[in-house]
């Protein structure tokens, strides 16, 4: 742990560690024990990863990058392992149930941490998962303005003279990966170059410092540098030696829905129990099969001549070359509209949402994205909408295709996706999370599963004002997200190849090559995925069981600010927390905790 971290991290913990330690013992309750327990989790996280501090607005050590080495990797693990055992010696029973629901967060990250290093490994199976040490930690300092612009160049430029040592651990740790992951790596890196040249130079043009810019642009060619030489060794050395086997095991799966959804148990029958992955991928391409037959059966009332055709007809609105930004800006104004003049959700008095391109180094794996402030950051707030322009290496056609993507109800989607109400205003509610241990926590946790309940949400509540291309247009993304969730989880079963796999996208989910081969390299790189479309349907189901329980009482405002008063919690918490909120079901969570 750096000194300057430590301080900063000391500061958070210490007045709660030393009031435990002060009392009596007998004094000291369940609740004191999580705390202190959550307390020594997220110092030791933030500590051994500087770039995670800055992204959640720890500024004590934003010129530090760390490397990741075999020593440090088995380090983590064994520390995992004994903090399991210390969390499991807290008593349920004896919780409230607002630290019960801290307790269920910290178990899923510590279990989620475990699965990383004991199943998933992407340290020594993934090159791409060293992009956010020596692409986003570089981001997060030079964007975001924590300090001068003149500082700001300072911590960026000692993180990127740290780049070269960061890349030789890599290939020291790196062992047989998936050629697909070290095929999709090869392009990642790719955009990493193009981040250190265009818009590193960009970013630093706020500082007249002559020295802070020399400094800044050796340190960046020094990266530059280092990239190249790692890109290298990805096409001559790694790719011909990527023999490794994608899958993460049946069993692997299910610990990784479990630590994910934060459910007893991800199954719903005896079948299940008897056969779990069978189950599990049975359950999967029933709702692709499902989404698909609801997607035929909207598509006659937008065009004649099958689902195909209705679906080309949307992209007959769609944005000029070269002015994406300022088209998405405008669908964004238009949802942002809407929400204000209907009860939706409840609206931050101020909210500082722009839009912008893509960094590049993100745009192989996704149209649109959101990058806002971690929920520590004190002044930083601003966030912003990222979508993803042609390559201009491309021919006409090809730019013309990548377009029609953006068509005027895809947009409009997409923006309700990552932008309102969907994953900024999650990030919006986690920053509102009284607890700054569940802020942490929760922020480790993706919110796609309410970006995708959003966009059926908000079509069902009427925007669009009746027009059924919105339906259709909402109906084909929830069968993607739908296909990519099955990919996932039979790529990383081992039930389907990677080719089977886009096949399946292309053939039962309507995607183009293009789009089938970006959805499964997704599902390739982050198992994660498998768990989303179940936490969006799982949104859904409650919104619906809550409205057939309230009758002429329910208000969709109230249902959606109840979940997004969990900030960014998985959905078994945010299930049973909403049904006790509402008064819907049992709502009982968990078992003999005090109320």
């Amino acid at each position: 742990m750096t000194p300057s971290l430590r301080r900063v991290l000391a500061a958070a913990a210490l007045p709660l560690l030393l009031a435990v330690l002060v009392r009596p013992a007998a004094a000291v309750t369940m609740d004191d024990r999580l705390r202190a327990l959550g307390d020594e989790f997220v110092a030791r996280w933030l500590a051994r990863a500087p770039h995670e501090a800055t992204r959640l607005g720890v500024h004590g050590a934003d010129g530090v990058l760390l490397p990741v080495s075999q020593t440090t990797l088995a380090e983590d693990l064994a520390w995992l392992r004994g903090f399991r055992i210390r969390l499991a010696s807290i008593r349920i029973a004896e919780l409230g149930r607002e630290r019960a629901v801290d307790r269920d967060l910290l178990a899923g990250r510590v279990e989620r941490q475990r699965l990383d290093l004991e199943v998933i490994r992407p340290f020594e199976r993934d090159p791409g998962a060293y992009l956010p040490l020596v692409a986003g930690s570089i981001e997060s300092v030079l964007e975001r303005p924590v300090a001068s612009p003149c500082q700001r160049l300072r911590l960026a430029a000692r993180r990127l003279s740290r780049v070269p040592e960061v890349l030789r651990a890599a290939r020291i740790n790196l062992r047989n990966p998936p050629r697909e992951l070290t095929e999709l790596a090869i392009d990642l890196y790719a955009g990493v170059l193009r981040f250190y040249r265009e818009t590193v130079p960009r970013l630093a043009t706020g500082c007249r410092d002559a020295q802070v810019q020399a400094d800044l642009a050796q340190a960046d060619t020094t990266a530059v540098r280092a990239v190249e030489d790692f890109l290298f060794y990805l096409r001559e050395d790694l790719l011909p030696a990527s023999r490794g086997t994608l899958a993460i095991g049946p069993e692997g799966c299910r610990r990784l829905l479990r630590a994910e959804l934060l459910e007893e148990a991800v199954g719903d029958g005896p079948a299940e129990a008897a056969d779990p992955i069978d189950s599990l991928l049975a359950r999967a391409r029933r709702v692709v099969e499902e989404r698909r037959a609801a997607l035929e059966a909207v598509a006659p009332a937008v065009a004649p001549g099958g689902v195909r055709a209705a679906l080309d007809s949307l992209a007959a609105e769609r944005p000029e070359a070269g002015g994406l930004v300022s088209y998405m800006e405008r669908r964004l104004g238009g949802v942002r509209e809407f929400l204000r003049q209907h009860e939706i959700v409840t609206m931050p008095e101020r909210e500082a949402l722009g839009v912008r391109e893509a960094r590049p180094f993100r745009s192989p794996l996704t149209l649109t994205g959101l990058d806002a402030a971690g929920a520590w950051e004190p002044r930083a707030t601003e966030a912003w909408l990222e979508v993803t322009p042609p390559d201009s290496a491309w021919d006409e056609g090809r730019r013309q295709v990548h377009l029609a993507r953006f068509d005027r109800r895809n947009a409009e989607l997409a923006a309700m996706h990552d932008g309102l109400p969907g994953r900024f205003l999650r990030g919006v509610a986690l920053r509102g999370q009284p607890a700054r241990l569940r802020q942490a926590l929760q922020g480790a946790w993706p919110a796609e599963e309410w970006g995708e309940y959003c966009e059926q949400m908000m079509v069902d509540e009427g925007y669009g004002a009746g027009d059924p291309g919105y339906r259709l247009a909402a109906a084909a993304r929830a069968l993607r997200y739908a296909g990519r969730s099955y990919a996932a989880l039979a790529l990383h079963s081992g039930a389907m190849s990677t080719d089977e796999a886009r096949a399946m996208l292309e053939e039962r989910c309507l995607l183009d090559p293009d789009d089938a081969a970006r959805e499964t390299r997704r599902a390739a790189a982050d198992p994660a995925v498998m768990g989303y479309t179940a936490g969006a349907r799982q949104l859904l189901e409650l919104r619906d069981e809550a409205r057939r329980a309230l009758g002429p009482r329910f208000r969709i405002k109230v249902f959606n600010d109840a979940v997004l008063r969990y900030g960014a919690s998985p959905a078994g918490i945010v299930r049973a927390g909403v049904r006790r909120e509402l008064g819907v079901g049992d709502g009982a969570r968990p078992v003999g905790a005090k109320p």
